[in-house]
């Protein structure tokens, strides 16, 4: 049986096309989220101000976004961190309980989870091992984010963080567990292009 197609393969002789190709694509969605991280844009108007209404919540509406951006910026990082660690690692264990006939095995949990080669449970595991590798970028920018802050760079560089949590949470983790590829692919580019943006944010005060 031949193996599934997508917009996004190439054949082994693309192997100029494909780096080249790839890079462009990583850089394409950086003008875009530039645009949704500004002021006015989708981030701010829209998602940001979840954040806001959280960071209200958790301090009894005695600090605004604009007043501690830091703590706002450690509550979104808080947040992504249980989506992350406890969540998706939880999926990922269901992943290899449906995945494996012998069940979930605690013994040997690496061992495991290479036993389940295809269908959802296999993309439960792989989008906690994606989410794994994409965080410890996150949590660098976050910081060096929070140590540089202006308060000029603030809104921006927050927006993209918040932007970089809703692509990969709502956009790409949904993408992954069913089977989108291309939505899957060019959520994670625009994942990292709003990190980029974060930082562009600080260094160009």
């Amino acid at each position: 049986m031949s193996a599934r197609q997508s917009l996004f393969d190439f054949p082994q002789s693309s192997y100029i096309a494909f780096p080249v190709l790839t890079l462009l694509s990583y850089f394409s969605p950086f003008p875009i989220l530039i645009a949704l991280s500004a002021p006015s844009g989708i981030a701010a108007k829209f998602l940001t101000p979840l954040l806001a209404v959280a960071l209200r919540k958790v301090s009894h509406g005695a600090t605004t976004l604009e007043d501690s951006p830091q703590k706002a910026i450690v509550l979104l990082t808080g947040f992504y961190m249980v989506l992350v660690y406890i969540f998706s690692a939880t999926m990922s264990g269901t992943g290899q309980l449906l995945g494996n006939k012998t069940g979930y095995q605690n013994k040997e949990p690496r061992a495991s989870k290479r036993s389940v080669s295809s269908g959802l449970p296999h993309r439960m595991i792989a989008t906690h091992e994606a989410l794994y590798d994409i965080f410890p970028a996150y949590a660098v920018t976050a910081a060096l984010v929070v140590a540089s802050l202006t308060s000029k760079s603030s809104t921006v560089s927050i927006n993209g963080l918040v932007l970089h949590v809703f692509f990969k949470i709502a956009v790409y983790s949904p993408a992954y567990l069913f089977d989108v590829d291309i939505v899957r692919s060019y959520s994670h580019m625009c994942s990292i292009s709003a990190l980029l943006v974060a930082l562009w944010s600080v260094l160009a005060e």
